[in-house]
């Protein structure tokens, strides 16, 4: 129960613990984007199975090369998203302890800043991983000469 005291604390405490859910949107976004892509990505791939499966398409040198950047986009926009989602999880972990550190006997702010520090590095790893699938897609399709 909270005593007429404590009210100022519990709303300074929900007004720290807002802060990071503008983090957990940027997040979600992110992630958004970076999901969409990986649609595309499949939808490519299983246009390509499905033309090789009825031989209507010559694999030319240029469409394996084409194949194996889908791949490899894949597995970049995969790691972005796990990045992404490992950060949104640490960031709601972090929301918790800011709110427990009300109650809590035992100093937590290094615990709430290492989860804050961990969230920041998991989305480093996401944007990384996001730009060299971006990278490599901008790669494959160089355009030709005669287009320039």
């Amino acid at each position: 129960m909270v005593t007429p005291g404590d009210e100022q604390t519990v709303v300074q405490l929900i007004q720290i613990a807002l802060t990071p859910v503008f983090l957990i949107v940027g997040v979600g976004t992110m992630l958004n984007v970076v999901t969409g892509r990986v649609a595309r990505i499949i939808d490519r791939l299983r246009w390509f199975e499905e033309h090789i499966e009825d031989a209507t398409l010559e694999l030319t040198p240029r469409k394996r090369r084409e194949i194996r950047s889908l791949g490899k986009r894949l597995r970049l926009a995969n790691w972005a998203i796990n990045f992404l989602t490992a950060a949104a999880v640490v960031v709601c972990s972090t929301i918790i302890v800011i709110l427990l550190s009300g109650k809590a006997t035992a100093d937590l702010d290094t615990a709430i800043l290492v989860l804050f520090f961990t969230a920041i590095g998991f989305i480093t790893g996401g944007l990384i991983a996001f730009f060299a699938e971006v990278s490599v897609a901008t790669a494959t399709l160089k355009l030709p000469s005669t287009l320039r």
